[in-house]
């Protein structure tokens, strides 16, 4: 077991920017188009504003076939009265000039903006659908803006604090359908699980795995001083920050000379977003709209794959799940195949539940007494003994170092050693992210990508 040592900024900070540097790109996410080269203009919307808006093209974008399904549209919960229709060129919070589309998720659409006061500075605006419940992530960001004990004792930031994202401004915004809430943050690059997408092998090398899950580490020991759990903490909400900004300049140029494609609906306009990579800056958690603030929580929560086993069987918990999901992170960065994959064909959750308990079992031994007895679930899984009586048969029993596949000898003992310390049953057990940001596997290679002496 690890001493605990305090992570100040003066300490040890892990940079993975210098061995690894991306040239900026933007890169629209095409999508087949018909022959059409125009499309209903943008609006611009008046308002008192320092610079003069741009006006941008109203036509020669690729306008894609009505038929195809584009980016949210292909998410089964879209709904298109819930997105706010948001047209390039749009004038939003009174002095915001949109001028690119940057993402979309189940509950959002992320856009790069002008400040149109400042003009040279840019800013992505996440735009809720109008049925989110927006209130509790903006309590989350307004609780971290708080300090933290350790800041007030030091009279210096939390280095973890340049790895979780913030919130800038906020407003409300609205629509045909609804009111939308419109969070501003500085822009980030593309997400790690975006970038894995672009590695020929799938999974990345060693030495970037532990210098991303070092930082993600810090921005989770800035949360768990805070009170704050992230319950969300997987490749997709890791964003990679920009070290070279004139990237987003870029995209604006880009969109005038040549527009992105998009699609029509009605008075709806569905654009293509871009990828966007200008550098390899800090990796940023971001989206805290699962997170919870408090140190005990109850109910369900966290990402099926990333599920702990405390949640799935209703006990109570706490920053130990963030612990869990590090731990099955790493595995995912690091590994092809999913270490306790939870059946795709199952047709109820209790069977998915049985299968991951099942796989967590093979490979980590059953849980012990003490876990056991925190949950009356347990008793349909496991008997007296510990001995498996789930309603779905026990997978051929593994060690976890029998499936790492990626690393070999010392690097693969102490990479086993690291997951034992996340994913460990007793959630008492498992090491704290201060803690685990010091493990001798994280802190084992050099600035060089090879071993540390």
């Amino acid at each position: 077991m690890l001493a605990a040592r305090s992570l100040t900024r003066r300490s040890f900070l892990w940079s993975w920017s210098r061995p690894f540097r991306f040239p900026p790109i933007c890169v629209p996410r095409r999508a087949v188009a018909s022959a059409s080269p125009r499309g209903p203009a943008p609006p611009i919307r008046k308002s008192s504003i320092g610079c003069s808006p741009r006006q941008f093209p109203t036509g020669g974008f690729e306008v894609i076939d009505p038929s195809l399904l584009v980016e949210e549209e292909k998410l089964p919960t879209y709904g298109r009265s819930k997105y706010y229709p948001m047209r390039i060129g749009d004038i939003v919070g009174g002095h915001y000039q949109v001028v690119a589309k940057l993402g979309y998720g189940s509950t959002s659409t992320v856009w790069l903006a002008r400040d149109l006061n400042k003009e040279r500075l840019y800013r992505a605006l996440k735009v809720h659908i109008c049925s989110a419940a927006y209130q509790h992530e903006l309590s989350v960001y307004e609780h971290l803006k708080k300090p933290v004990r350790q800041e007030i004792d030091d009279e210096d930031s939390h280095p973890g604090r340049d790895h979780v994202r913030q919130l800038e401004d906020f407003f409300l915004l609205d629509g045909p359908h609804g009111r939308h809430a419109v969070f501003v943050m500085v822009p980030l690059g593309m997400s790690l699980a975006t970038m894995q997408t672009r590695q020929r092998t799938g999974v990345f090398p060693p030495i970037l795995v532990t210098q991303a899950i070092s930082q993600a580490l810090l921005g989770l020991a800035l949360l768990h001083s805070a009170d704050v759990v992230h319950t969300d903490l997987h490749a997709d909400n890791l964003l990679i920050a920009l070290t070279d900004e004139s990237v987003l300049s870029t995209i604006e140029e880009s969109e005038m000379a040549k527009p992105s494609p998009r699609k029509q609906v009605g008075d709806t306009t569905i654009h293509v977003s871009h990828y966007v990579l200008g550098g390899a800056g800090a990796l940023t958690i971001g989206d805290l709209g699962q997170a919870r603030i408090g140190r005990v929580h109850t109910g369900r929560a966290m990402p099926i794959p990333y599920r702990a086993p405390e949640v799935i069987l209703d006990m109570p918990w706490g920053t130990p799940v963030d612990m869990w999901s590090a731990g099955l992170l790493v595995w995912t960065l690091l590994e092809p195949k999913r270490l306790f994959p939870a059946s795709d064909t199952d047709s109820s959750p209790e069977l998915r539940d049985a299968h991951q308990l099942a796989a967590m079992t093979a490979t980590l031994g059953p849980p012990p007494k003490e876990f056991r007895d925190r949950s009356k679930k347990c008793a349909k899984y496991w008997d007296e003994q510990g001995s498996w009586q789930g309603p779905v048969p026990l997978p051929p029993t593994t060690r976890l170092a029998d499936l790492v596949t990626t690393l070999e000898g010392e690097q693969k003992a102490l990479f086993v050693d690291f997951l034992e310390c996340c994913l460990a049953w007793l959630p008492e057990e498992r090491l704290t992210a201060d803690q685990t940001y010091f493990h001798s596997w994280l802190r084992g290679y050099d600035e060089n990508g090879g071993e540390g002496s």
